[in-house]
Order: structure tokens, then sequence, then C-alpha cells
């Protein structure tokens, strides 16, 4: 006769995936241009650094060349791009130095709708900031919009050897939280993003108010990427965010 009986491990973890069902069990959101309007803010910053450096690079051409990049590529790039004799290091160090300077000036502004949905997340599944850009800058600006209690972790690029779009960081957010990457929910604004935790195996929300992620501005770089959901605002991702969180719909 065949027993039947089943082990104490295999009785949890059933119990476990019928009680999460298809719930995502964490969420991880970028930061710039994600959770706040930062990337004019950057491209003003970068735009008068390499002016100090007698190169004429004005805000827009870096927000169509460089939107969602993480700084350390943009700092590569501009290096190689224009023979900038400054060590990378440095430019690096002068960038994190005029940021901080000009957060003192100003903060920089939540996106609309966001405020709202952390808060309403907040207690009902673990959150994570997932992001290229530094430490210093990205745990100021959560401080002072009253978020950074909200999240369980904050991943930067400093935490990885590869930065976005590698799926480093994804990877190991997933890794701390304890969950399967098809597990974790991953909100992000760019192409520089989407690619990195999609080839981590993670499920991915775009949502961006521009024409950046049509399908002839990416396509011939990344190929068709399968995003899982896109909006426009945070407001409108809400709802289906919410209900991701919560299991209250069910998806593939």
């Amino acid at each position: 006769m065949v027993n039947f009986l089943l082990s104490e491990e295999l009785t949890s973890n059933i119990a476990a995936s019928v009680c999460w069902g298809n719930k995502m069990r964490a969420i991880c959101f970028d930061f710039d241009g994600t959770l706040v309007d930062s990337e004019v803010f950057h491209a003003e910053n970068w735009s008068g650094f390499l002016k100090t450096l007698d190169i004429d690079f004005s805000m827009g051409a870096f927000l169509e060349q460089y939107a969602g990049v993480t700084w350390d590529k943009v700092a590569i790039d501009l290096f190689t791009r224009f023979s900038i004799s400054m060590p990378i290091e440095h430019m690096l160090q002068q960038m994190e130095a005029i940021t901080e300077k000009a957060l003192i000036l100003d903060n920089i502004p939540a996106k609309s709708g966001v405020s709202t949905l952390l808060h309403e997340l907040s207690g009902k599944v673990p959150l994570a900031v997932v992001t290229g850009a530094p430490r210093i800058y990205v745990e100021g600006i959560l401080q002072r919009h009253g978020w950074l209690e909200l999240f369980d972790h904050v991943f930067c690029g400093e935490d990885v050897a590869s930065n976005k779009p590698a799926p480093d960081i994804y990877q190991l957010a997933c890794a701390t939280l304890g969950f399967n990457p098809h597990e974790v929910l991953a909100i992000e604004d760019s192409v520089t993003g989407i690619k990195s935790s999609l080839s981590a195996g993670l499920k991915t929300v775009l949502v961006n108010d521009t024409d950046i992620m049509h399908p002839s501005k990416y396509s011939v770089e990344y190929g068709q990427l399968a995003l899982d959901y896109s909006f426009d605002s945070m407001n409108q991702a809400h709802p289906t965010v919410l209900n991701l969180a919560t299991g209250s719909i069910r998806h593939t």
C-alpha cells in the first residue's frame, strides 16, 4: 500500500503556496524617475558640471541620451566621448558633491501618486528600493519625503559589481528579501531598469509618462522586451500594483 503521508516540510511548502497563490511577495521600486521626478534635476547638474570642463552639452541632449542610465555608465561614456582628463572616479565624486549642494537648496519632488501608493502598501508586503544611484543621495531624499521607514531595504549601485542594466542588483535584492525572482514585482521607468529586472526574472511594471519606451526607442538596442504591465503614471498603475500585492486578482 502506498503511503500518501506528506513530510512536514512539503506540507509547509504547499500551505505557503496556497496561502500566497499568485500574490507578489515583495515589491522593488526603482528610484530616479519612478519614485521622484529627478531626471531633469540630474540633467541640469550634469550639464552644469560639463560646462566647468568647457564642454557644451545641453540639458535636453543629456535627457535624450542618458535618461535612466546609471551614473557610473554616464561618467564612463562622457569620459570617452569628450576625452575628459579628469579620472572617472573624480567625476563621480564631483557629481555627488554637486548633487548634495543642489539638494540643500531644493528637494526633488515626488512623482504623482507615489506617496499614496507607498503608504497603502506599507505593512502589506516587504518594500525595497533598487537603484543604480548613490546611497547618500537616495536615502537623503527618501528621508526628506518621509518614506525611508516605509522600505525594508535600500539597494544601491555601490552594492554590486555590475550596475543596471545587468541583473546583479535585482538578484541581490531577491536573495536578501528571501524570495524567488518570480515572486517579486519590479517597478521601473526606463529601458536600463526593465532590462535589469526582466533579465533577473522579476515580473515588471513600467511606469513612464514620456515616449521613451515606444518600441522604436528600444527594440533596436535590446529587442522586444516582454513587459508584464505598462502605465503612463503611478496613479494609473496604483490599482494593478495594489492588487498584485494583495493577491486579489489573478495574473500570469
